[in-house]
């Protein structure tokens, strides 16, 4: 980068813009054919993360034979407890995929969301674009429509299938065309309706996770221009107490952001599970 990379930006605006700004690429003339390399890049890291943190888990475990687990490896027998346990009160239909499903799904929503309890200027300013040259540089994937509808997309699709799987073709069939009035003349009304539900479900779960998260981002964006005017974090002279009090207070919203963060996670799986319960039911309802 130029110079200029090293100023502070001359408006809030700028500010704001280069912080929520994707690192893209497009290929081809569509704009819609536009990677948002950063989101990917992150999902793909928090994904390899999780697969480490299990294998050492795993690893671990192994090793330990029949004594108490410790360290990483207790950590996450607790998360495994503790969604296995949710699966199993609320899918009544045993499955083998649904809780390392629901399992992945929750760690791996948390490390994308966890990256948002970093300082707000550490990847974008201090890394992306001092260390690597880049003008825009997104660290929270499920800030990103794209990763959150995305994510859930996968879960709808997977939704359809069971459905289709446990209750037949005809069943399934008759859940748009009988349901929840049982006449053909309402058929149309009834299809309708179930398209709406079944719409409803991925888009709503994505916009929960993102709007969330964005707002999360947002605050951090905020409490960051607390001490902009007097340089920090482009330069320390002059910050004085007012980059102190900036600490402060992302200090203080960090630690409540900590909830916001799990909340999110924990949500986005238990919906996912009783969305597949949904699925596994049989008979008219």
């Amino acid at each position: 980068m130029s110079a200029d990379a090293a100023q502070a930006p001359a408006s809030v605006s700028e500010y704001i813009q280069h912080h929520l700004q994707n690192w893209t690429w497009q290929f081809g003339k569509s704009p819609f054919w536009t990677l948002q390399l950063d989101s990917l890049l992150w999902s793909v890291a928090m994904g390899l993360l999780f697969m480490v943190f299990m294998y050492i888990a795993g690893r671990a475990t192994q090793r330990a034979g029949d004594a108490a687990p410790t360290g990483l490896a207790k950590y996450m027998e607790g998360v495994v407890d503790l969604i296995d346990g949710q699966v199993k009160s609320t899918l009544h239909s045993p499955d083998k995929l649904i809780p390392p499903l629901a399992i992945t799904i929750f760690c791996l929503v948390l490390l994308m969301n966890a990256i948002d309890l970093f300082p707000v200027d550490l990847w974008s300013t201090l890394v992306a674009e001092r260390g690597a040259g880049l003008e825009h540089f997104k660290s929270v994937a499920t800030t990103d429509p794209n990763i959150t509808f995305g994510t859930a997309l996968a879960v709808f699709i997977l939704v359809q299938f069971y459905s289709v799987k446990m209750k037949g073709v005809r069943g399934y069939a008759k859940e748009f065309f009988l349901h929840p009035f049982n006449t053909w003349w309402l058929c149309w009304f009834n299809f309708i309706l179930k398209v709406i539900e079944e719409v409803a479900r991925p888009v709503s779960l994505a916009l929960r996770l993102f709007g969330n998260m964005y707002a999360g981002e947002l605050i951090m964006i905020l409490i960051g221009l607390f001490a902009l005017s007097y340089g920090w974090p482009w330069s320390s002279v002059g910050a004085g107490g007012w980059w102190i009090g900036q600490i402060i207070l992302g200090t203080l919203w960090g630690s409540f952001h900590v909830i916001i963060v799990l909340l999110q996670a924990f949500i986005f799986m238990m919906l996912t599970i009783v969305y597949l319960s949904l699925a596994h039911e049989h008979g008219d309802h």
